[in-house]
Order: structure tokens, then C-alpha cells, then sequence
């Protein structure tokens, strides 16, 4: 069996420990005295833990030594501790093993950023080394007789932060547009992102444009037919249309410019690119929507499963409303999408909606699509889901059961009390259905208090209608009523109490 693979960490305490038994706040005293901080990244309760996890491998023994009034855990290397540290020492030493920097991994997402804003980060770590290398030059300096192991160290460190910072000089070159060692010739830049739309989704690329607040020309081409769109600080400036093999002697209408951007969202497959710094296309028309509403007025033209259900998978799925009342006015929603939208609370799904509104289930998942793509709505949250169907359905329960009570049918006087003593919450019941406006936003113990606040006033307005004997039998048959996943829901949130006291 092999040696259990050491971190550096384990190897350094081992290392130390070769000197000396000591105990855990001594080690780290030498770790500061021997300025190891200063170039290894290691705390005290770092030096705890691997202690206590050499230990439980019997690398280190422990022995308890009484020091005055405190009892102090001594660590000793043992026969195997010092196997593994030699035949681990032997393998870092080698080198075998490839190096790795977590700066690279900005480096790959920093096309995610406007060029402005990677520019002025590149910039403060540029200043961040630049002060380094003058404090290492200064500890060298001020220290002849430094250690000539602590030495070296320190001129490994000098030395790779002048290459980091000609590396770094040569990055912001490159973002400027100016090649470099970075980039050859033809290659395409640091800051642009490129891919295929069958594997990304291009109203996910819109909303990443415009919550980036990106600037540049985004375009789309299938080999034959080619797409432009210009993005002014994440919002679209202008657009263009154009064919490859054919140059425009004349520019195009703006509304032969309008449909082939929004025929591109159904597009199957084709080649993108966003560069930030690609000036606008020549037959650029400007235009007047933002990356919102460009978004509905593209999704509204797909007309193929396909695409739907890149974003709706299953009739199944519930939503809930995730943009507030004056934002979506602001959308310019068509007659159906309201409709849809106004059936959307948390707890019916698309089949439920598309029946509710006499809608294909094609249909129903098409405009679901359209709005969840313009981040109007979202998958709802199960835990808020099974909130609000547990509300909802003691809400409309109740108000079925006071029909029996009612002197005719039609009275709807005590829905009307309902909603008079619940003026200032965001619910109102209307034909015996609840009529739920609660923020989208709202948290999830704050949203359970609301519905605990209706409820509880529904129930008093039918004790006052209707006397205390009746309101007793009928929150009785609502609780009975309830599937026993709800009657759960309805007991985690002290629903039932309020129906039940």
C-alpha cells in the first residue's frame, strides 16, 4: 500500500518536526521566525489541523506535557512520519508535478467583464505586483545575512513576479487591441467570446450582453445568412442584416432589418461571436428596444419544440412571477402573455394554465417560453410552491364551504367582507378564487405570515356571517378536505392551528 498522498502543509509541519518534538503554537513561532509566512500561505489553525490529521495517521505521536497550570499537547515525528516525509520531500522536490495559478482562472472568465472594467483590474494588479517586488527587494536588502535557503526563495520570488508583471504588461496590450506575445496574428482576442448556438442558447447570450453591461457587436452566422447586433453598455444600439456572398449596394428597410434579427432566434445552429471591440456593422439600423424587449419580440417567432424546450422541458413545470407590476408594464406584453402571466402563482402548472386559458399545450409552453427567455418569470421554488398551493387551497375551500350557508348562491357578501378586512395585503378573492399579488420577491416566512393573516381574518369574517358552530364544521371539513401532502405543508407553516385552534 502506498504512502497517503501529504499536502505541502503536512510536509512542512513534518519537515519542522525533524528538528524537534514541539507543540502546535511553538511550530507556528518558528513558521513567523523563519519568515516561511511570507512566501507560504499557512495560519495557525491550519497548523492545528494538520497536526491532528498527522497524528490520527501516526506520523506524529502526541504526549501530554504539564506546563504550570495548562496541559499542552507535545508532537513527536515518528518512524513512519519520517518515511513519508522523505519519500514525499523526494517527489515535490522532483518537480513532477505540473503547476498550476489561480490567477488563470480570471484570466478565462474575464471576457465576462466590459473591457473597460478587466482594463482597470489589470491595472490595480499590476500596482499590487509592483508593490510586492519592491517589498521583496526591500527584505533582501535590508537582510545580507538572510538565510541563504530563505535567499533563494526570496530570489524565486523576485524573479517570477518580473515575469508576472511582463506577462500582465503584455495582457493589457492585448486587451487594448494591441497583438502581442499574447495573441498571434488572425487569432481572435482576450475579451471576445465565441461559440456555436446549438450549444448556447442566444437569448441566455442577450441577457448576459446586457446584465455585463457589455459594449460591442455581437455576430451571428449560419455559412450563408449573417446577423449584427451592436450593444451599447448592454443595450442594443443597432442592428443589421446581411447576406455572405452578396454586398449591399443600398441599406436595408427597418423592417427587413427587424425581421431577420428576430428570425434568428429561430435559428437551430450557427456560428457567434460578441467582440468588444468589432465596430458596428456599415448598414447598422439604429434601434429603440432594449435587450428585454428585443428578447420577447425574437422568442415570440420560434415555432418549433425544438427551441421551447431548451427552456420549458415538461408541461409539468410551475412558475412564478419574478418581475414586479410597473416592470412588466413596461414590457409591452402581448393580450395572450398578460393572460398567461395572470395565471401564473406559484402552484398550477403549464397543462393547468393552457386548460384554464382553452390554449394548445404547444401554445401555452410557447409563451411560457417567450417570458421565461425575457426573465419575466422563472421555475417556481418547490418549498414556495407547496406554500402557496397549501394556502390557496384552504382559501378557496373555505370560501366553497360558506355556499351551503349562504342564503343564495349568488351572495357574495362575505367575499366582499374578506376582502374589505384584507385591504392591506396583497390578496383578494374574487369568484372563489384567490387573487394572490404578493411580491415574487418576498421571503419565505414573510410570505407564510401574509397567508397566515388572510387566513386568519377569512375565518373571522365567516364567524361573524355565519356564527361559531358553522365556522368550526367548515374549517373542520377543509382540513379533512386537504391531500396529506398539503395538510403537511399546512402544519410546518401553522395553518392549521389558525383552522383548528
Amino acid at each position: 500500500m502506498g504512502t497517503p498522498a501529504l499536502t505541502p502543509l503536512d510536509l512542512l509541519v513534518l519537515g519542522l518536526l525533524q528538528e524537534r518534538p514541539m507543540h502546535g503554537y511553538e511550530l507556528y513561532q518558528l513558521i513567523k521566525a523563519e519568515r516561511i509566512d511570507r512566501w507560504f500561505n499557512i495560519s495557525m489553525p491550519g497548523v492545528y489541523y494538520a497536526l491532528g490529521k498527522l497524528r490520527d495517521r501516526g506520523y506524529v505521536s502526541e504526549i501530554r506535557q504539564r506546563r504550570g497550570s495548562v496541559d499542552k499537547a507535545i508532537y513527536l515525528l515518528t518512524e513512519a512520519g519520517q518515511q513519508a516525509f522523505f519519500e514525499t520531500l523526494e517527489a515535490h522536490a522532483a518537480g513532477h508535478v505540473p503547476v498550476h495559478f489561480d490567477y488563470d482562472l480570471s484570466i478565462y472568465l474575464l471576457n465576462r467583464l466590459p473591457i473597460e472594467r478587466a482594463l482597470a483590474l489589470m491595472e490595480q494588479r499590476m500596482e499590487s505586483l509592483r508593490q510586492w517586488q519592491m517589498q521583496v527587494r526591500e527584505t533582501m536588502e535590508q537582510e545580507p545575512d538572510l538565510n541563504p535557503r530563505l535567499r533563494a526563495i526570496f530570489d524565486h520570488t523576485l524573479r517570477f513576479i518580473t515575469m508576472e508583471r511582463m506577462w500582465m504588461g503584455e495582457l493589457i496590450e492585448s486587451i487594448q487591441g494591441n497583438a502581442g506575445a499574447l495573441e498571434a496574428p488572425g487569432k481572435r482576442g482576450l475579451m471576445v467570446m465565441a461559440g456555436d448556438l446549438r450549444q448556447y442558447h442566444l437569448p441566455d447570450l442577450l441577457r448576459l450582453i446586457a446584465s455585463g453591461k457589455h459594449s460591442g457587436t455581437l455576430t451571428v452566422t449560419d455559412g450563408v445568412l449573417g446577423r449584427a447586433i451592436n450593444f451599447v453598455r448592454g443595450q442594443p444600439n443597432c442592428i443589421a442584416g446581411y447576406r455572405l456572398d452578396q454586398a449591399e449596394a443600398t441599406p436595408p428597410s427597418m423592417e427587413d432589418s427587424l425581421r431577420a434579427i428576430f428570425d434568428l432566434f429561430r435559428w437551430q445552429a450557427g456560428e457567434f461571436t460578441f467582440d468588444q471591440s468589432q465596430p458596428q456593422h456599415q448598414w447598422c439600423i439604429p434601434i429603440q428596444l432594449t435587450t428585454t424587449q428585443l428578447i420577447l419580440e425574437g422568442c415570440r417567432w420560434v415555432d418549433n419544440w425544438e427551441t421551447i424546450r431548451r427552456l420549458v422541458s415538461s408541461p409539468e413545470a410551475v412558475f412564478e412571477v419574478s418581475m414586479r407590476r410597473e416592470e412588466l408594464e413596461q414590457l409591452g406584453l402581448t393580450e395572450a402573455e398578460k393572460a398567461f402571466l395572470k395565471e401564473v402563482d406559484g402552484s398550477r402548472d403549464i397543462t393547468d394554465i393552457a386548460g384554464r386559458l382553452q390554449l394548445t399545450l404547444f401554445e401555452a409552453s410557447r409563451i411560457a417560453y417567450t417570458l421565461l427567455a425575457a426573465g419575466a418569470i422563472r421555475y417556481g421554488d418547490m418549498e414556495r410552491i407547496h406554500l402557496r398551493r397549501a394556502f390557496r387551497e384552504i382559501a378557496e375551500l373555505n370560501c366553497r364551504g360558506t355556499l351551503v350557508l349562504r342564503k343564495h348562491p349568488s351572495d357574495t357578501s362575505c367575499e366582499q367582507a374578506v376582502n374589505r378586512a384584507c385591504q392591506d395585503i396583497p390578496i383578494r378573492i374574487e369568484s372563489g378564487h384567490i387573487v394572490d399579488e404578493t411580491p415574487p420577491d418576498l421571503e419565505l416566512d414573510k410570505l407564510a405570515h401574509v397567508y397566515r393573516t388572510f387566513l386568519s381574518r377569512q375565518i373571522e369574517v365567516i364567524r361573524q356571517y355565519f356564527g361559531m358552530d358553522a365556522a368550526r364544521e367548515l374549517t373542520a371539513r377543509t382540513l379533512r378536505q386537504l391531500v396529506p401532502e398539503l395538510q403537511a405543508v399546512a402544519e410546518r407553516y401553522s395553518f392549521i392551528r389558525i383552522l383548528h385552534p
